[in-house]
């Protein structure tokens, strides 16, 4: 179960997050990516190793369950360089994290670089960087997650406010996995009706 800061727990299932994009709380925003990650895992736990491996399967496109897995991955690693940016007080710049070029752009270099991956790298990744972040999530203070952005050219916002959008999905701060639900639930009940 996830647990607060304040060292409680709750259910997984019973999440009062708002689902608008109003800034959520540390201890929120710890608990939409806890249960998230929980719904893609527990899904990906029923497909067998080849099935994951396949193209084409995930959302019409050419993405593989195992490219799913890494590309959600990558995008905790885009939040855990951005917060690194901002705590060295300065304006993230992917381009010099990762790749130059915009959202599209960064799926498809992150999709390349994982593409030779194992599929035992990719989880091992996805689990290592959601720690990671989940980690450094909860070592914020209350003052860093409100503290706006400064340095010039940045978007001015809130740090928890930038690492909800980075994360999000439309109208989920934080709710990256909920937007490719569907797509992953889509295949894995292919994959029982099969």
């Amino acid at each position: 179960m996830p647990a607060t800061r304040g060292g409680t727990s709750r259910s997984p299932n019973v999440l009062e997050v708002p689902r608008s994009n109003a800034m959520l709380t540390v201890d929120q925003a710890i608990d939409v990516l806890q249960d998230g990650d929980r719904r893609v895992r527990e899904l990906l736990a029923t497909v067998a190793e080849h099935d994951m491996m396949r193209p084409a399967t995930i959302g019409g496109g050419e993405w593989s369950a195992k490219d799913l897995l890494g590309h959600l991955a990558f995008w905790e690693e885009i939040a855990l360089e951005t917060l690194r940016w901002r705590r060295r007080g300065e304006r993230p710049r992917m381009e010099e994290a990762f790749t130059a070029g915009g959202t599209d752009e960064l799926n498809a270099w992150n999709q390349e670089r994982k593409r030779s991956w194992s599929l035992e790298r990719i989880g091992t990744n996805a689990e290592q960087t959601h720690q990671g972040l989940i980690s450094a999530l909860g070592g914020l203070s209350d003052e860093e997650w409100r503290a706006k952005a400064a340095q010039e050219g940045s978007s001015g916002r809130p740090l928890g406010e930038e690492l909800g959008a980075v994360l999000g999905a439309p109208q989920r701060p934080f709710g990256h996995a909920w937007a490719h639900l569907p797509d992953l639930e889509a295949f894995v009940s292919a994959l029982r009706s099969a």
